[in-house]
């Protein structure tokens, strides 16, 4: 923002100032010394109070003067401006995107962001029709096409900082759908952002419709932040180990972080290497594991306060056992057939209290497998009598079953051993340079499906599908690739190929995270007992059946209602831990973070306008007007000039 003024002659009037200096020169009276012995015993005090008088003349002088100054500079009309991009007279119609990511929240990019749209609405042409909007909408309600400029501000006063991102192309691809109805021919949509990595799939994104507005100035943006927590039960203790991560290239040093579970807290000073992580354990003794509690972690905070503290919940009854059974393990773990399938439950364990154990093919044989919710097979080739009758009854006891075939599986012994919990009989083995395609949707978002041409497979198995089962995945030739099947309470899901990447790039795709997750989330998993989730995931709730006062209490204390026919509570946007509640009796509670993705302040590459040489030379200047503060200046100098006079006259 800069100075000037709309009428600068009128600071000709600034010479005015000289007439009350002029008008005290001349009322100083000089006369003429005489000394008159009576009276000297007066001289002291009579000092005192010629002192006191020049220092009343010289306040008062500077008040008058003042004011005499603020007048001048109203009539001069004061304002401020900013450099906003040169539009044509055109009418236009152009919706103002405000980016309202967490990441805006890194130090004062939001309001700058704010001040911009304010720049945008008063340099738009005469009969333009607009719109502001939420890069992410939350609870945002939507305005509409306004030619109102007044409606407009109050508008971007309107949006609030999220605490989660999006797929920035289809939202902006969505808010240019809805301008196709606006009166005008040209149609413009403007995103004001800090152009950070996530929420792009691709680096170039320009369309002809979009104008980008950095408004981070180009600076690097270093940032810790606590990235993840597990938690440990040993006997009577707890064990809180968290990532605490550091996203700049300069040490981060002596960083206080406190763990805190209900009443107790555990601080400690850390120091963190430029671009790694420090993992910091708290171990919390003489604490009832079998009752819930809640706790964080938080950290010291820096110029983006929001993921500096994360939120969990305790219960040791709820945490997620999970059984990987290893059919070809490696000296080298990098190697090994499950190396990226326990890589992708590690990062799943961030969210959800979960206890992983992986086991070779020999250890399994005769495991009791009553302790787990999830077991994984992963190109085993062994499988005894007993333990298929171990694996049948814990499918049908609830428990499910997630198998990767391979070279070592027999497809002789598995028909055999495994025809009862199987969703299909295994035929041959075939060769083919094959993508995925999805079969059915039922259970799977959007942004799984979009990616699946992303999966190359050069070998699977051929398999006849049972008719209970369901074909989730096939390939371009229509095999299929992933198919489940329920059995009892339980569920078994079969890949046809392999777990690691020697027959395809499953695993090392953005898709495999997601499909694993999903496996691992639904509901009849057992008893889904999560209790940790992202901000703007949807929660299922657990309620009473025929009971309809359950309520949720976020982090604010405010209490939100649950839809009673899907169970499922969508107003998780803001972290922090919310209350279930039935009948004002605490059911459970459960953690909401933020998703500690967007803490990596990494830019994109993409030209903003405000930095492109062409669009630089078609800048204006956009003024706001400031002579009213001054006024109010004028006010209340003359009211302090009254009441100075007032108390030393």
């Amino acid at each position: 923002m800069n100075l000037s003024f709309l009428s600068p002659l009128f600071l000709i009037g600034l010479a005015a100032i000289a007439l009350p200096v002029i008008a005290h020169l001349i009322s100083r009276k000089n006369s003429l010394k005489k000394s008159f012995p009576a009276v000297k015993f007066l001289i002291s005090t009579q000092g005192q109070l010629a002192s006191r008088s020049r220092i009343k003349d010289l306040v008062l002088l500077l008040l008058r003067a003042l004011i005499l100054a603020l007048i001048v500079l109203i009539f001069a009309k004061p304002a401020v401006f900013s450099f906003s991009q040169k539009m044509d007279k055109t009418p236009v119609s152009v919706a103002i995107v405000i980016d309202n990511s967490f990441s805006m929240g890194y130090e004062d990019n939001f309001k700058r962001a704010q001040d911009k749209a304010q720049d945008m609405i008063d340099s738009l042409p005469d009969g333009s029709f607009a719109f502001i909007t939420a890069l992410i909408p939350d609870n945002y309600n939507e305005s509409h096409l306004l030619e109102n400029t007044r409606l407009l501000r109050k508008s971007i006063n309107e949006i609030e900082l999220s605490f989660s991102f999006t797929d920035n192309e289809e939202r902006l691809q969505d808010i240019f759908s809805y301008l196709q109805n606006a009166p005008t021919e040209k149609k413009i949509v403007a995103l004001i952002t800090d152009f950070q990595k996530n929420g792009w799939s691709n680096e170039d994104v320009r369309k002809p419709w979009l104008e980008l507005i950095d408004i981070s100035n180009g600076t690097n943006s270093p940032n810790h932040a606590v990235s993840g927590i597990d938690l440990n039960y040993i006997n009577d203790s707890i064990r809180v180990v968290s990532r605490v991560s550091n996203f700049s290239n300069d040490i981060v040093a002596e960083l206080l972080t406190t763990t805190q579970l209900g009443k107790q807290e555990i601080r400690e000073f850390i120091d963190i290497d430029p671009q790694n992580s420090n993992a910091l354990e708290a171990s919390f003794t003489n604490y009832d594991i079998s009752l819930p509690g809640s706790g964080s972690v938080q950290t010291t905070h820096d110029k983006l306060k929001a993921d500096d503290v994360r939120y969990f919940i305790s219960n040791y009854k709820e945490e997620s056992r999970i059984l990987i059974v290893d059919g070809d393990p490696r000296e080298d773990s990098r190697l090994s057939e499950t190396y990226y399938l326990a890589r992708a439950l590690e990062t799943i364990s961030e969210n959800a209290a979960t206890n992983i154990t992986i086991l070779d093919n020999n250890s399994i044989l005769n495991k009791d497998l009553s302790d787990y919710q999830l077991v994984y097979l992963a190109n085993v080739g062994e499988i005894t009598p007993s333990f298929a009758k171990e694996l049948e009854k814990f499918v049908n006891d609830g428990g499910t079953v997630v198998i990767f075939l391979g070279n070592r599986v027999s497809m002789g012994s598995y028909n055999a051993l495994l025809k009862n919990i199987l969703p299909g009989e295994l035929l041959s083995l075939k060769e083919d340079n094959l993508s995925l395609i999805l079969s059915s949707a039922s259970i799977f978002p959007k942004d799984i499906t979009d990616r699946t041409d992303q999966i190359r497979v050069e070998k699977l198995f051929n398999i006849s599908i049972h008719p209970e089962s369901e074909v989730l995945f096939k390939t371009t030739d229509d095999s299929p690739f992933l198919i489940k099947k329920e059995l009892g309470k339980g569920n078994v899901f079969m890949f046809s190929s392999t777990a690691d990447t020697s027959w395809n790039n499953f695993s090392i795709t953005p898709v495999f995270l997601p499909v694993i997750k999903m496996i691992h989330d639904l509901p009849n998993i057992k008893k889904n007992k999560s209790r940790h989730y992202f901000v703007g995931e949807p929660v299922k709730i657990e309620t009473i059946e025929g009971n309809d006062s359950t309520i949720i209490v976020d982090p604010r204390g405010k209490e939100l209602k649950v839809n009673i026919e899907s169970g499922e509570f969508q107003n998780t946007w803001l972290p922090g831990i919310y209350r279930v509640e039935t009948d004002s009796k605490l059911n459970y509670s459960f953690a909401v973070n933020v998703d500690p993705r967007e803490s990596k302040l990494e830019k994109i590459s993409i030209p903003s306008i405000e930095s492109s040489p062409e669009q630089t030379r078609d800048l204006v200047k956009v003024f706001k007007e400031i002579w009213r503060y001054f006024l109010w200046g004028v006010i209340a100098l003359f009211v302090s000039e009254a009441a100075f006079r007032g108390i030393f006259s």
